[in-house]
């Protein structure tokens, strides 16, 4: 089988795999979660929010790789980010190194750039939000979102990435987290009730972001609850706050399965007659 007759062969198998992880996954985690949680709704905006927070982080890489949104990226990075759940936890990152366009180099930097541009963006949401909650001591965080483009001015001259292509991805990351932060809250209030809805917010981001540095926790599961918990003990009782993350990973689930089946299949090529 030639090459041009393979690759959309295995995308196709690869958009299959994806689904079945994700299918697997979203059921284990349903096991958790009180039907009177979700049935409110909070949760149905807060799905809403998700979604788009899922599609402005697939929207980030293509913006890395292309320098604007296309179909195609937003696909590859929808396709490959449902392996983070293999053991392991680092084949989402590995695939998208294979599957990138250019030089092994070049990969690899849109790949950390991907990865150092999103979490820099959680932090900053989430130190800002902590401070306005009644912990002024994250406030410094928020710096840490200048860190992209200071970074790209550094190594302008050894990265193959144009400092547009990084301000446009912070940007976007920005308003990606400003949308998680706002579900985190909903779902959360539809659990425990509307109480420091700053505090619990700006936990949640930051837990995303340490879900995302402790790799060897596959998507973060685990990391994210246990220093959301931590975080937010103020906020409510950490049955509370538990049931709250449980419930909110189930919603980021279903809102990965509905975006890669819409934005995640595979593009289909129309072949010229004759060809």
């Amino acid at each position: 089988m030639t090459r041009e007759r393979l690759v959309p062969v295995l995308r196709v198998a690869g958009f299959a795999l994806a689904l079945a992880i994700l299918g697997v996954i979203a059921a284990r985690a349903a096991r958790d979660v009180r039907p009177h949680d979700v049935l409110r709704w909070q949760v149905a905006v807060a799905l809403v929010a998700t979604v788009g927070w899922w599609l402005l982080l697939a929207r980030g890489w293509s913006l890395l790789v292309a320098g604007r949104a296309t179909r195609g990226d937003i696909g590859v990075w929808c396709r490959t980010q449902a392996l983070r759940y293999l053991p392991g936890g680092i084949w989402a990152p590995v695939s998208r190194v294979a599957v990138a366009p250019g030089r092994l180099v070049g990969r690899i930097s849109l790949v950390v750039a991907e990865n150092a541009i999103s979490l820099c963006a959680a932090l900053a949401v989430g130190g800002v939000l902590l401070a306005a909650g009644g912990k002024p001591w994250w406030l410094p965080l928020v710096l840490v979102a200048g860190a992209p483009a200071l970074a790209s001015r550094v190594l302008a001259a050894s990265s193959p990435l144009e400092a547009r292509r990084v301000h446009r991805a912070t940007a976007n990351y920005l308003v990606a987290f400003a949308l998680y932060v706002l579900a985190a809250a909903l779902v959360q209030g539809a659990v425990s009730g509307f109480h420091h809805e700053l505090l619990v917010a700006g936990a949640a981001a930051v837990a995303w972001g340490a879900g995302l540095v402790v790799v060897v926790a596959p998507s973060g599961v685990g990391v994210r609850e246990v220093v959301y918990v931590a975080l937010g003990s103020t906020a409510a009782s950490s049955g509370e706050l538990a049931a709250g993350a449980v419930t909110f990973r189930v919603l980021t689930i279903l809102a990965e399965l509905a975006v890669l089946a819409t934005a995640g299949r595979p593009a289909s090529r129309r072949v010229a007659p004759g060809a």
